[in-house]
């Protein structure tokens, strides 16, 4: 080959390598950026979820209220009597037994068929549009909207009040509105680490809450199409969450994008490592006279290294996370709102299903009411297999195996199943419905409340109770003597309940191990949470108690301390970090925990089963002694804690026994408030 050839060959291999090289390195950052906005989008998503299910959570309190105004002897009488506005005006204008609801309330209306009476505590006229609020109530005896009153969105809930259908013809109805305040909703934006914005259908902004990710919050659109930064550093999207009143939501998600970006960095370094190598032997080909034979060694080893670079190139290119992007589909946003069905009470073979109270990947939840002779009524918890997975042989035996596992452990300390069964080729299992939160959600709220975590008393407290389930359950043997071999295998501060009288309960023995299941986890597949997971069971081996002892030891690292002992990047960083155990430096953070509580821990996580305690029973004695003060400290937690909560969950489950109860009741017999 000529020099001049030689040159211009070198020439183009050297600008076809950097063109490469770019081309690459622009489809990276694209790959990155659509990642990061799908990532955006679904914690956008995420955080809009929460903020519903919170307004949720506070249009059932309103409801509850409603209902217990409605059961007022002295209201259930004025609706009877049908006196005239005058008399009403007066009465809910002066009488003491109304002040509590006048305090709370900023608009009242009492309804009798067609007559609507209104009243105002502070005299202010207010034209409030209740139709959407009395189609909703239409067969049930509460309900609840959010309704937008002169530029201000009202949580406002309807209850009936029951009279004799001689005195009035026509049902009569207790509506109690007041407005959402903006605190509430900066406290809503707070809890979910976003900003929330509330508009009308014509967009027009009401109020908003929380910090913008960016300096300036994006207009939203009237067709609710999420919006999302290009390179994914915030993302809005949007949900009905009343008549005409439309809840967005903004992730901030700027930390997870310049992660996204720097993963995106390091795989260009060896794309362009490669490119100028290659680049610089070409150029050094073509400028410096050889041979011929030696000139096509030398470049045919260029172009094996440059292939077997571009192979590297393609596999780091795969390992990178795909995630569809907000263009290709839908934003994964929140669970859709309940269809109008569910929010009455709706018949499920010998149940009432009130409420939905959440959904998994298996199952949906939903708060359901017992009903049988002799006005005998009790609450339950009805998990429902989700239709698809009804066809699936499988997933029923799993659900099955679930049921009778559930059943078959009756203790104190375990939440017991109560029923399983099919309705309608829908398979559920009722479980007990228990007041309370789970020990996740009662330690994060210390933290918000104090800025502390549990007092290492209570832990120890919840600690010996677990215990008392766990000794029970790995002890269980069947008919012939012989030991089940249960084992929970997700023992987490999810899966165990403080209720609000200071009991503590163990749930979910989903994916338990019992020698009598008639399913089995496959060699290698790991369940459970990897944050609490025994380093045997992150690696897919045979696992028996002592890895629920290692999870309660996680458990307790996390209430004493508010963190999580594994702190990797990625899942799969946490995921190797729980398959190889503590190391030294988590050690060192047990080692700073006051005695007793690092010493036990030191036993409880050791990577080697035969090293930690061997039983719940040796476990239980190594803590500190139950004192008798002990006993009420979770109880006085809970109150402290979640009192007003738990006191609106009360209110709402005694105004629906108060509302049934009322309705084959005479007038002279109602509750007073």
């Amino acid at each position: 080959m000529r020099p001049v050839h030689r040159r211009i060959l070198g020439f183009l291999v050297t600008a076809c390598v950097l063109a490469g090289a770019t081309v690459a390195s622009l489809r990276l950052d694209a790959r990155g950026q659509k990642g990061a906005r799908a990532r955006s989008v679904h914690a956008a998503g995420v955080a809009l979820t929460g903020a519903r299910e919170a307004l949720e959570g506070r249009l059932r309190a309103v409801e509850g209220r409603a209902a217990t105004g409605a059961s007022l002897s002295p209201v259930r009488a004025l609706a009877a009597e049908h006196v005239d506005t005058f008399t009403l005006q007066d009465a809910f204008a002066t009488e003491t037994w109304w002040q509590p609801f006048r305090d709370e309330f900023s608009f009242h209306s009492l309804i009798e068929g067609h007559r609507r009476f209104d009243f105002t505590p502070d005299g202010v006229s207010r034209s409030v549009e209740l139709s959407a609020l009395l189609a909703a109530s239409e067969g049930r005896p509460l309900a609840s909207e959010l309704l937008l009153v002169g530029g201000v969105p009202y949580l406002a809930a309807v209850a009936q009040v029951q009279v004799p259908p001689s005195a009035v013809p026509e049902r009569s109805l207790l509506v109690l509105a007041r407005p959402l305040g903006a605190a509430e909703l900066e406290a809503i934006a707070r809890e979910f680490r976003s900003t929330l914005l509330l508009v009308d259908a014509d967009g027009a902004e009401l109020t908003r809450a929380g910090e913008p990710a960016s300096k300036k919050l994006a207009a939203p659109t009237l067709d609710g199409t999420p919006l999302t930064d290009v390179r994914g550093r915030w993302s809005m999207v949007r949900a009905e969450v009343g008549p005409g009143l439309f809840l967005w939501a903004q992730a901030d998600t700027r930390a997870e994008a310049a992660q996204v970006l720097s993963t995106t960095r390091a795989l260009m370094v060896p794309v362009w490592l490669t490119a100028l190598l290659a680049s610089g032997i070409a150029l050094w080909l073509a400028l410096r006279p050889q041979r011929e034979r030696a000139t096509a060694e030398l470049l045919a080893q260029t172009t094996q290294r440059l292939a077997a670079a571009e192979a590297q190139l393609e596999r780091l290119s795969k390992s990178m996370p795909t995630v569809q992007s907000a263009a290709e589909a839908p934003a994964p946003a929140p669970r859709a709102r309940p269809e109008p069905s569910l929010e009455a009470p709706v018949p499920f073979g010998r149940y009432e299903l009130l409420r939905p109270l959440g959904e998994g990947g298996m199952a949906r939840v939903y708060l359901a009411l017992a009903r049988s002779a002799g006005g005998f009524e009790r609450l339950f918890v009805i998990k429902r297999l989700h239709e698809p997975l009804a066809r699936q042989p499988e997933a029923v035996a799993q659900f099955m195996d679930e049921a009778r596992l559930g059943a078959s452990l009756v203790h104190s300390n375990v939440v017991p199943v109560y029923d399983f069964g099919e309705v309608d080729g829908e398979y559920y299992l009722a479980s007990e419905y228990i007041l309370g939160r789970d020990l996740d959600t009662v330690v994060r709220r210390s933290f918000e409340r104090d800025g502390d975590p549990l007092e290492p008393a209570t832990v120890f407290f919840v600690a010996q109770e677990v215990l008392k389930a766990l000794g029970y359950a790995h002890t269980r043997q069947d008919t012939q003597g012989r030991p089940l071999g249960i084992v929970h295998r997700d023992v987490s501060p999810m899966n165990i309940l403080a209720s609000g009288r200071g009991e503590v309960k163990l749930l979910d023995f989903g994916i338990a191990k019992s020698a009598h299941r008639s399913t089995h986890t496959r060699a290698g597949l790991v369940k459970g949470n990897i944050h609490f997971m025994a380093p045997e069971q992150a690696r897919g081996l045979e696992v028996d108690g002592r890895a629920d002892l290692f999870s309660l030891g996680m458990t307790l690292f996390w209430c004493l301390t508010g963190e999580l002992l594994y702190t990797g990047q990625t899942e799969f960083d946490q995921l190797i970090q729980a398959a190889e155990g503590p190391s030294e430096e988590h050690w060192e953070r047990i080692a700073q925990l006051p005695a007793p509580c690092a010493a036990i821990l030191q036993r409880a996580l050791q990577p080697h089963p035969a090293d930690r305690f061997w039983s719940a029973e040796e476990f239980a004695r190594a803590l500190p002694a139950v004192r008798p003060e002990d006993t009420s400290g979770l109880e006085r937690t809970m109150r402290r804690l979640f009192g007003e909560e738990l006191r609106a969950e009360s209110a709402y489950r005694s105004a629906l026994a108060a509302v049934s109860a009322a309705s084959d009741a005479p007038l002279g017999h109602a509750h007073t408030g």
